[in-house]
């Protein structure tokens, strides 16, 4: 029998969850993944379909595994659809988290929740861990909410704040990235916000800086690329490292679209507090050209 340790990964089908399971393998982890609607494939991963909202499967799963860490990905991450359906997005991004925060609580497991920059409401930027969030939209309050509930049931927890993230396409055909991409090469036209910032960043150097952190630290950490840059020029990376044809892209301004979800102007983050904690993030540029050049993960 294996004497690696074990980590569970839930989302382990999303974009993060991706990421993480390669990561985890590279550093010898047993791999678990929990899985919902959308099966996953990883040889060296025992992929588990389970909703999370079931919270008696969720113990007995965590019983039965007995993780020596888990990482909560999983999320309703459609800021969309979480403003359509409030209901839905309280049940997945508080009232699950919270269950299984209780869990691994209880069995003292080292515990990470993946939250988001959209906890903040955008009217400065360069957000540090210790400034008030305000969120804007439903998906940012109940990922705040989580957070609360997460560090009051188990204080010992990690949460990670999260950026807008690319990465392998491999990873998601749903995620942005791969769809802006795809939308490239096809010649269609992109509209871009030029006075919407995000500290963009690949979610290979993410995961890392997860994997860095996950048995040490507790509290809130923000993980982020350390550049501010607005959607547009981030397009116009990605053309310029593809060598799509940059006119395909068209600058806009939040106010030229009216949109379901409130987007907040600028949630970049501040990641002092990381870099102290040895987390070291490629830049934008160097990690698409990693991606462009098939050298990425």
């Amino acid at each position: 029998m294996s004497s690696a340790p074990k980590i569970l990964i839930t989302g382990a089908s999303g974009f993060l969850g991706y990421h993480l399971l390669r990561v985890a393998h590279r550093q010898g982890y047993q791999l678990y993944g929990q899985y919902h609607a959308h099966p996953f494939a990883h040889p060296q991963a025992v992929a588990l379909q389970l909703d999370l909202r079931n919270y008696i499967d969720m113990g007995n799963l965590i019983d039965d595994i007995e993780p020596d860490i888990v990482i909560h990905t999983a999320a309703l991450a459609d800021s969309h659809a979480c403003q359509n359906d409030p209901q839905l997005s309280f049940d997945i991004n508080v009232d699950a988290t919270r269950n299984l925060a209780g869990i691994c609580s209880d069995y003292q497991i080292p515990f990470v929740f993946t939250s988001s920059d959209l906890v903040f409401d955008g009217l400065k930027g360069s957000y540090s861990e210790d400034e008030s969030p305000n969120p804007q939209m439903v998906y940012g309050r109940h990922k705040l909410e989580a957070e609360q509930e997460v560090l009051r049931v188990y204080p010992d927890s990690l949460i990670v704040r999260c950026p807008l993230m690319f990465g392998a396409e491999a990873a998601s055909s749903k995620n942005y990235f791969s769809q802006f991409l795809k939308g490239m090469r096809e010649g269609k036209t992109a509209n871009l916000f030029n006075d919407e910032y995000r500290s963009v960043c690949g979610a290979g150097s993410i995961a890392e800086g997860i994997m860095h952190l996950c048995q040490e630290v507790s509290g809130i950490v923000h993980l982020a690329g350390p550049e501010r840059v607005s959607r547009y020029d981030f397009g116009l990376a990605i053309a310029t490292i593809w060598g799509f044809d940059r006119g395909l892209l068209r600058s806009l301004s939040q106010r030229d679209i009216q949109m379901s979800a409130p987007r907040p102007a600028d949630v970049s983050l501040d990641i002092t507090k990381a870099l102290s904690l040895g987390y070291a993030p490629l830049g934008y540029k160097a990690e698409l050209r990693d991606i462009a050049e098939g050298k990425y993960l």
